[in-house]
């Protein structure tokens, strides 16, 4: 019973949710890996990433950062795109340089600078000019953010827990860094003047997904509990920052470019586009197919590699005992259309 038989070459997983009227749904994830060789040209990983079955965190306690969202989620409205890496330095060294990841609609800038040690004047906070550096992890430590724990006067950035450059004083500033990540249009120039700029998962409890959460009170805990409230919003889902969803969900044949995310500056190629076939058997019910489509595309230019999640959610209320077995199987090969031609030139463009 509740059997997967995967016949592609990527990694594969199952599980059961429930929707919010608490009808069963039976979730079938297909995760590929792909290897990406020098002339653009994409091939299924040796060693495929396997499917996430719960949050991955880096760290501990109220400081952990979010390192992986579960792949199990019933439903996204749009595509998330993640990256994790670094970011590097034009020529090798520099001061400050900037980000672009362009996917689809998505088109997004971070500006990157050096190291820039904090310090309080008579005129407020002082931040030293930035150091030179030749590549910068990509983690939410290092955006605007942060949780002051001065037992007299706490706060936090809501939108970014873990990050740096937040005080509720800014005489606790002194000594430490400014952001090395931040939009152009919203430079850091104070404790609390900042937006959190990062390309990894957003924690659940942070302003950006908690909004669409929902209401959990005491009305919900007597009529609804434990399925979500009335107000739950399925954004909530979306763990990518909002500049990193796509306004359709992805199917394959996108361009995704990449600026400064590599040592060489730039890197591009497409999307695979694939077809499974997803078939359902039941004890004593006809057989079902489902359709799949992309949740999340992760991107790993460090390593030149990237991941494909598909996901395929069967309501089957009232019959998940009689679900036998899913079959995975892939239709299509892994390929890209002839027409579309790879080009370079694209930081300098529009």
């Amino acid at each position: 019973m509740w059997l997967l038989f995967n016949n592609t070459p990527f990694a594969a997983d199952r599980g059961w949710t429930r929707d919010e009227s608490g009808a069963e749904t039976w979730l079938v994830v297909i995760k590929g890996t792909f290897e990406v060789a020098p002339d653009g040209v994409q091939f299924p990983a040796n060693d495929q990433r396997q499917v996430a079955l719960s949050p991955v965190y880096e760290g501990s306690g109220p400081t952990a950062e979010l390192i992986e969202e579960t792949d199990l989620n019933i439903f996204k409205p749009r595509t998330d795109v993640f990256v994790a890496g670094h970011a590097y330095a034009p020529g090798g060294r520099a001061k400050e340089s900037e980000l672009r990841l362009k996917v689809a609609d998505i088109d997004k800038r971070v500006r990157v600078l050096g190291d820039r040690s904090m310090g309080v004047g008579p005129v407020g906070l002082a931040m030293s000019a930035p150091r030179e550096f030749d590549k910068i992890p990509l983690s939410w430590r290092r955006a605007y953010g942060g949780w002051d724990q001065d037992p007299d006067n706490p706060g936090w950035e809501p939108a970014n827990t873990i990050g740096t450059g937040f005080a509720t004083d800014v005489n606790r500033l002194a000594g430490g860094n400014a952001p090395n990540f931040e939009y152009p249009d919203a430079p850091y120039t104070g404790p609390e003047r900042g937006r959190p700029a990062g390309f990894g998962p957003v924690a659940r409890h942070w302003i950006p997904r908690l909004k669409y959460a929902g209401t959990y009170d005491a009305v919900w805990e007597k009529t609804r509990d434990p399925l979500p409230p009335v107000d739950f919003d399925r954004q909530f889902y979306q763990a990518a920052p909002r500049d990193q969803q796509s306004e359709q969900p992805l199917v394959g044949y996108e361009h995704v470019r990449m600026g400064n995310f590599t040592s060489d500056g730039f890197w591009q190629f497409l999307l695979p586009r694939l077809s499974f076939d997803i078939v359902t058997e039941f004890y004593n019910r006809p057989t079902r197919r489902s359709d799949v489509q992309i949740h999340t595309v992760w991107l790993y230019p460090d390593e030149r590699r990237f991941s494909v999640v598909w996901l395929s959610a069967l309501p089957v209320p009232y019959d998940e005992e009689r679900l036998k077995s899913t079959t995975v199987s892939l239709r299509t090969r892994v390929g890209v259309p002839d027409s579309i031609r790879r080009t370079g030139v694209w930081l300098g463009a529009a």
